[in-house]
């Protein structure tokens, strides 16, 4: 795991995870993570499970699912969804391909030197220095270089595919750190706006996605200066 790159889940409670879910507006597929909300945290608690670490230490395979389950007397499969779940807060690097809207040029240029996704420049990128040896080693213009390290910011937090990173991106809450200080209604006007203008989506989003991104864009690490 890329230093920074992800959530700190040691610190991400139980408790703080339970209330997100009341919150989250979830798909059918996954409405079972509502049920005996209450009864089933408890139970994981019993178990000496304090915080998403934890959850995902002993859900971590499915054998250990399925042992988790008869010990704690948790239905299977919503343990097993719960696991699924949890893991979605450490999500998958993106390509930097994905991304609309991003000179193809500069992408191959990284690709040269082994950087494809997201994860692989998070870790040449985090300070000024770093992005200026990274310009003079490829060629990249310093403008195209820093957008691609901004979609890597945003990219950090949960729920934000590569279209939505280009969305929030082009709002100006090109950061993870502005985005968790930004409103909500405020942010989703923009981004409405956005995206009708440059058709980048027919996908549907509300105010309390908005809201649940800028929750968890506040537990992302602040790792990269600008």
């Amino acid at each position: 795991m890329a230093n920074n790159y992800y959530i700190d889940l040691k610190k991400f409670t139980l408790e703080k995870y339970r209330h997100e879910l009341e919150q989250a507006e979830i798909l059918p597929s996954r409405k079972i993570l509502k049920e005996k909300l209450q009864e089933r945290f408890q139970c994981l608690e019993k178990y000496g499970i304090k915080n998403l670490q934890d959850l995902i230490l002993v859900l971590k395979t499915t054998e250990k699912t399925k042992n988790f389950a008869k010990k704690s007397g948790l239905p299977e499969d919503y343990l097993l969804i719960l696991r699924r779940e949890v893991n979605s807060y450490q999500p998958k690097p993106l390509n930097l391909k994905d991304f609309p809207g991003t000179k193809k040029d500069a992408i191959e240029k990284l690709a040269t030197i082994g950087i494809k996704n997201t994860k692989q420049l998070f870790e040449k990128v985090k300070t000024q220095k770093e992005r200026n040896e990274l310009v003079e080693q490829t060629g990249i213009a310093t403008n195209e270089l820093l957008e691609l390290v901004k979609l890597t910011d945003l990219s950090r937090v949960k729920w934000i595919g590569p279209i939505f990173t280009r969305i929030f991106l082009d709002t100006g809450t090109d950061t993870v750190e502005k985005l968790s200080k930004s409103i909500a209604e405020n942010l989703f006007k923009k981004l409405v706006e956005i995206n009708i203008g440059k058709g980048y989506t027919k996908g549907k989003f509300t105010v309390k996605d908005v809201q649940l991104c800028i929750n968890i864009a506040k537990e992302v690490p602040k790792a990269i200066k600008y």
